[in-house]
């Protein structure tokens, strides 16, 4: 048997999917712990794990960390949460093309076009390389697809109309609010995970991107408006990304759709699924989401508003209807609320996207990933030297102990604010939900998942 210490990463979208590995992993034998993502090391001297998953080493500390881990006979294994980048641009930087990573044993990844940036890291062997499509859609597949929330459970539980046909909006402007405040934060971001380096050679000004998203966002919304004051008898959602301003969104609905805030929700606490499974039509910018959206067989519409926009990509776009311009938007939705079907050469489009960029997923990227990870700790040479070797570190240990006794207090509090945890607020200093996990968190999919007609 060994340890395994899972990554968790903050944004919470990928909990459920981990959890879901872990049950894989401990049906074959193995004992699974999960930690919030960068606190990895706190756990080390204290679990003595024989593997650790991470989802990243773009910055260079964790590519230092990771060949320590190995040094110490810990294996370590890297599953992407950003495993098809949107942007062309941010591709070879996201898949690590020139990060160290000779301290990785195996690296998971969701595609081909991925496998193959990562082929050119000389170091790197191509052996550790594994190309398992994307875990995080397994959702969207039997078995797991059956503890997808209903439409009409959904729709009672936000007190929506049940007569209504719902549309979704997913908003993905996580640049926009540091054209206005927090431009530090934004820099330094930038600069702690290279990708300062990559905006100012094709944007030219780090500064062009926050002003080009707020325009975009700007434009957006306004479409949005119209769209609701258009569609009376239609249920409206905003499905927030978790690292945007979400206090802009509460103030719009206030001041601009007060009348009809009986048909508009804005969505933070759901799962991705769950909303897209109970939405008849999505709106989006070349988002993730519209991915999921094809998986559902769903009506997706590009909105492309903004003549200056950074954040475009033609095969993210490539299976949704393009709206340039408001009026277009109306049209476009009118056409789905009709009942008319998707247009054949938009579900080609998708087969081809699912086919290249999520090899072609079936519902069984997670057994892959577990499979291998299994394969590894298998050979006798990996399970147990760590427990050997490692040297007991008392201050990391001590806080080890205080993370999880205490269920993450004084993570929660440095992270959200003394008032906010109290509150159960978990909205951080900028005014992003980024939601990491607590103990209950991990019960509760522990349950759900184990409870799932498809669970072994």
């Amino acid at each position: 048997m060994a340890k395994i210490l899972i990554a968790v990463d903050h944004k919470w979208r990928d909990l459920a999917g981990h959890v879901y590995a872990g049950l894989l992993l401990e049906q074959l034998g193995h004992q699974v712990y999960y930690v919030r993502n960068n606190l990895e090391k706190y756990y080390i001297s204290t679990i003595k794990p024989d593997l650790v998953l991470m989802n990243h080493l773009i910055p260079p500390k964790k590519q230092e960390f990771a060949k320590n881990l190995q040094r110490q006979n810990i294996r370590v294994a890297i599953l992407p949460t950003e495993g098809m980048p949107t942007l062309s641009v941010m591709r070879n930087h996201m898949g690590g093309k020139d990060c160290d990573l000779s301290g990785v044993d195996l690296h998971f990844v969701w595609n081909e076009p991925m496998a193959d940036i990562l082929r050119e890291n000389p170091t790197l062997d191509d052996d550790k390389i594994v190309v398992t499509g994307v875990p995080r859609f397994d959702f969207y597949r039997k078995p797991l697809n059956s503890i997808l929330l209903s439409k009409s459970v959904f729709l009672k539980k936000h007190e929506l109309d049940p007569r209504f046909p719902l549309v979704t909006f997913a908003t993905n402007f996580t640049q926009a609010s540091f054209h206005t405040s927090n431009y530090d934060f934004y820099l330094k971001n930038a600069q702690k995970y290279g990708r300062d380096k990559v905006y100012e050679k094709v944007y030219g000004d780090l500064g062009d991107v926050p002003k080009r998203d707020y325009i975009s966002r700007e434009l957006f919304l306004d479409a949005f408006v119209t769209l609701v004051r258009n569609f009376p008898e239609v249920n409206f959602v905003l499905k927030l990304h978790p690292t945007e301003d979400h206090q802009f969104y509460k103030d719009l609905i206030r001041k601009k759709l007060s009348s009809s805030a009986g048909r508009v929700r804005i969505i933070v606490h759901e799962y991705i699924w769950d909303v897209l499974n109970a939405t008849d039509i999505e709106l989006n910018r070349s988002c993730t989401t519209a991915i999921e959206s094809w998986l559902l067989g769903k009506p997706t519409i590009e909105m492309q508003l903004n003549p200056n926009e950074y954040y475009f990509s033609p095969e993210f776009a490539s299976g949704s209807d393009l709206a340039r311009s408001s009026d277009e938007l109306i049209e476009k939705v009118s056409y789905y609320l009709a009942g008319s079907l998707i247009p054949q050469n938009l579900l080609k489009a998708r087969d081809q996207f699912l086919r290249k960029w999520c090899h072609s997923p079936d519902g069984t990227s997670t057994k892959t990933m577990v499979d291998h990870i299994h394969h590894l700790l298998n050979d006798r040479n990996c399970i147990g030297n760590a427990a050997d070797d490692l040297p007991r570190e008392w201050k990391r240990s001590v806080y080890y102990y205080l993370l999880t006794m205490a269920d993450h207090f004084g993570h929660d509090v440095r992270v959200y604010g003394l008032r906010n945890k109290l509150n159960k607020n978990y909205v951080d200093k900028l005014g992003r939900f980024d939601k990491y996990f607590h103990k209950r968190d991990i019960a509760e999919w522990k349950q759900r998942l184990t409870q799932s007609p498809g669970h072994n």
